[in-house]
């Protein structure tokens, strides 16, 4: 066999290295494809698919027939320039797949999140406190649930306007990040209403959900913080996981209950079901 030249180098290089690039889209392809959201980019990555298929078949054939026949600038060019063709392909492929992991997690976290007070929605709670309850009852191991409502907040809206309330709901939601612990299931519940989930016993949830409630008091004020037209408070009620509140649903309804109770005893308080409590 005769010494091959360096256009037949080239040529070999080039088709090996499209094949290479052929597999990689396929590789590419086969990774983001349970993240493509839009119907166009599923069919575009079928066409890639299809492509890149094509390209890896018929190079993997033709990459060493240069090794028994001669090689012309031409066949280096037309090689060069499908190896360009098909990194094009990959990189799109690849940049592709990124965007739609970043604006899937950019939804993602949009629906973990509240976008006012920063605290977890509604939707991400049930989520984390359904494990927790499994995991509680799994191990015999006390959960809390205290409910906690803004005072007045309509009337505190109409006076002081919209913005100003949102002001109150940020002030609260500071106490809450600063009052709790890291296991504890924070969420804003809907409106001018947040729920937590924590470890613990009843008392020991009382005792977190009053300090909550003082903190408020003292901190929540015009003379505290710039951004309120008034003094906030706030009602909480707290119940724990028990026989009679097994559920979700209902530990929520008897913690919800009881705040309704510090509502109608005269608000900026604490309640807590007694009767709750126990496995």
């Amino acid at each position: 066999m005769e010494p091959l030249t360096l256009p037949q180098i080239l040529e070999v290089c080039f088709g090996l290295m499209s094949v290479g690039v052929g597999v990689a889209i396929l590789f590419l392809a086969r990774h983001i494809a349970p993240v493509l959201t839009l119907f166009l980019h599923r069919r575009l990555l079928h066409v890639w698919v299809l492509v890149g298929l094509l390209i890896v078949g018929s190079q993997f054939i033709g990459a060493l027939s240069p090794l028994f026949r001669s090689s012309t600038f031409t066949d280096i060019v037309e090689e060069l320039v499908e190896l360009a063709v098909l990194s094009c392909v990959a990189l799109a492929l690849y940049l592709l797949g990124r965007v739609e992991r970043e604006e899937i997690s950019s939804l993602r976290r949009s629906a973990e999140v509240d976008e006012l007070t920063g605290m977890s929605s509604r939707s991400f709670f049930y989520r984390a406190a359904a494990r927790r309850i499994e995991l509680s009852k799994a191990n015999n191991l006390p959960l809390s649930c205290v409910v906690l409502d803004v005072d007045s907040f309509k009337d505190y809206n109409d006076r002081h306007g919209h913005q100003a309330g949102d002001g109150a709901l940020r002030c609260v939601t500071r106490v809450l990040r600063e009052s709790l612990r890291a296991d504890d299931i924070a969420a804003r519940y809907g409106g001018e209403e947040f729920v937590l989930l924590m470890s613990g016993e009843l008392e020991d949830a009382a005792e977190v959900a009053e300090r909550v409630r003082q903190r408020v008091e003292d901190e929540c004020t015009p003379e505290r913080d710039a951004s309120l037209h008034g003094s906030v408070t706030v009602s909480l009620g707290v119940a724990s996981l028990g026989d009679e509140t097994s559920a979700l649903d209902r530990l929520l309804e008897v913690a919800d209950g009881e705040m309704y109770r510090s509502k109608r005893l005269g608000k900026n308080q604490t309640s807590v079901a007694r009767d709750s409590q126990g496995t």
